[in-house]
């Protein structure tokens, strides 16, 4: 039944430009119909042509279509239903190419599939994974992975084994190899809305011309960047990238400009961290903080942790925080991804507090007080708050403090009444944990 489908298919694909439009469910993507999602078009008699940045269509039921620049095609806005081996016939969109270069991608749980007809009555079902296909003095297709079908001038499709390229007419070869391992991290920290994305390094592949690396949104597949680069090496500065899941994708491509087979993927997720009220971040990473608060962990979704070296990875929690006042370690990674690292370490502040005058007597001179903070962080712009509480005996005392010189001064004014007096001094910070306390006597002067 499916040979006889694939067969028939090509006499049918002429007819297919004068079909309108029909109205399709919503795909995976709530995508509804063929929809450009990268690149400018250029109207051509028989459709579009491609501008200089390539371009890109979102298809019902999550396939695609990838172009690049300079070809010239038509994308047919009705699909067929095919039985392609599955238990339901599925929705499967034509391109017509005239010439240049487009890439198919099917990927796994999709529910549509793509169907390229390309001169030299040639015709190329792609029913998972992807494929690429060019039409030029040749027309070749190369099946990087899944199942891709080739027919043409009428004749039974036949299937085109994974990792290979076929000149229709002529002999088939290899695709070249994906880079085997990128090193770089699979979660990357911020504590800002964004960052921008480091560098990442490729294993060589022996008769690549280049390398081409595509950035994605995991969840909806859209292109965030693409970038073709001759060093085995992904650079710095890719793209700025905000809280979320991300793909990078990485290709190996030969002189005649194929990709490899089986494109080496791997999740990239960016993790925001929330910091409390006195936190900062050193030049290291480190994140500082005050024990018993909580540092917050933005879209941790498929991020795992564990704390130290050692242990069992788990899903990471919304927050995190210091049980007590003590460096702690934390590991985040994604997938089986290396792990980034994340120190959290106890801000230290201490409150030193001086009197004036060590045998202070009233009436008579106020009682001067300073108090001078002792922090950890080396930035000003973060100082800590604090909030000096005076009193006399039992009795709260407003005084106001003013900064001075690194201190922060206040003056008691002198008491009547028979005495002795004590005065308390506790420094606090804003969320009332204590930094430091002292008190003196206060003598009653001689009559």
């Amino acid at each position: 039944m499916l040979q006889r489908q694939l067969t028939s298919l090509t006499l049918g694909i002429c007819m297919l430009g004068a079909l309108a439009a029909t109205p399709v469910s919503a795909g995976p993507t709530g995508v509804f119909r063929p929809t450009l999602e990268l690149g400018a078009l250029l109207p051509t008699a028989t459709g579009v042509r491609v501008g200089a940045d390539g371009a890109e269509w979102a298809l019902p039921g999550g396939a695609r279509i990838i172009a690049e620049p300079g070809a010239e095609l038509r994308i047919i806005g009705s699909p067929q239903r095919l039985d392609l081996g599955t238990r339901r016939r599925v929705a499967t969109y034509t391109v017509m190419l005239r010439s240049g270069r487009l890439r198919a991608v099917v990927p796994e749980g999709a529910t549509s599939a793509v169907i390229v007809s390309a001169p030299r009555k040639a015709s190329v079902l792609v029913a998972s994974g992807e494929a690429g296909v060019t039409a030029g003095s040749d027309v070749a297709v190369a099946n990087a992975h899944g199942v891709t079908s080739v027919g043409t001038a009428g004749r039974a499709f036949r299937e085109l084994p994974a990792g290979t390229v076929e000149v229709v007419g002529g002999g088939r070869h290899q695709l070249l190899d994906s880079p085997p391992a990128l090193v770089g991290p699979s979660v990357v920290l911020t504590h800002d809305a964004q960052i921008e994305l480091g560098s990442f390094a490729l294993t060589p592949v022996s008769g690549a011309s280049a390398y081409r690396v595509e950035l994605r949104d995991q969840k909806t597949a859209r292109l965030i960047t693409r970038r073709e680069t001759q060093d085995p090496s992904i650079p710095a500065g890719l793209a700025w990238l905000g809280p979320g899941a991300y793909s990078l994708r990485v290709t190996s491509v030969d002189a005649a400009g194929f990709e490899s087979k089986l494109p080496l993927e791997r999740p990239l997720h960016v993790v925001r961290l929330g910091l409390p009220a006195g936190a900062f971040v050193d030049a290291t990473g480190t994140v500082h903080f005050a024990p018993g608060s909580r540092v917050d962990l933005e879209r941790v979704e498929g991020v795992e942790m564990r704390y130290g070296h050692t242990g069992d990875f788990v899903a990471a929690p919304a927050s995190i925080e210091l049980l007590r006042s003590e460096p702690r370690l934390l590991a985040f990674r994604a997938g089986s991804g290396p792990a980034s690292e994340l120190w959290l370490v106890p801000r230290k502040l201490r409150a030193d507090i001086v009197f004036g005058s060590q045998a202070p007597r009233w009436p008579g001179a106020p009682l001067e007080i300073k108090v001078r903070v002792e922090d950890s962080c080396p930035d000003p712009t973060v100082a800590a708050e604090v909030v000096p509480n005076v009193s006399v005996g039992v009795e709260p005392v407003a005084v106001d403090f003013k900064a001075d010189g690194g201190w922060l001064k206040g003056v008691l004014p002198p008491r009547s009444g028979p005495g002795p007096w004590v005065v308390r001094v506790e420094v606090k910070d804003r969320r009332g944990r204590e930094l430091g306390r002292d008190f003196i006597e206060v003598a009653a002067a001689e009559r």
